[in-house]
């Protein structure tokens, strides 16, 4: 299966032939390609681990009696490449608000003062490239996968949506 950064790569690649076929100089600037590839490998990590979590979270509500005990999710309308997973008053949101970097966040609305937010726990993923002009996300500077991410941060989301009555 080709990655969608391979197939802008090569599309990049296409448009440049096509300007020198037609007499026109080629305006290959690496730098910019490499910004388009991350631009796509993090719209398309951020969609892996949406899948993965809703996933996940399907599962778990499967197995949960009790309807608080379920995690709900959703959509930021305003920030492009972002949503959230939700129980018990804390939400846990991922979004990038640029190319090569995402950025996991874990609030709690305090019930004495709702417009007072609490940070429990954050996190940033970055995107580098790796031998052969891939794309690796690093996580505490260790190369990470979709699944590993979403393992690892809802196991830490669940302990932290605890009910105080659990």
């Amino acid at each position: 299966m080709i990655s969608d950064s391979s197939i802008k790569w090569i599309e990049n690649l296409a448009d440049q032939e096509g300007l020198i076929l037609r007499g026109q100089l080629p305006s290959l600037d690496i730098n910019r390609t490499r910004e388009e590839v991350l631009s796509v490998a993090t719209a398309v990590f951020i969609r892996e681990l949406k899948t993965q979590w809703i996933t996940l979270s399907k599962l778990f509500n499967a197995r949960m009696k009790e309807p608080s005990l379920s995690i709900v999710w959703g959509e930021i309308p305003d920030r492009a490449h972002s949503f959230y997973l939700e129980r018990n008053g804390v939400r846990l949101i991922v979004s990038s608000s640029c190319s090569a970097a995402i950025q996991i966040k874990c609030e709690k609305l305090l019930p004495e003062s709702p417009a007072r937010i609490s940070t429990l726990f954050s996190g940033v993923l970055e995107a580098r490239f790796s031998g052969f002009e891939e794309v690796h996300w690093y996580f505490l500077e260790k190369v990470i996968t979709s699944e590993q991410l979403a393992r690892y941060y809802l196991t830490e989301f669940l302990q932290s949506s605890r009910s105080p009555k659990n």
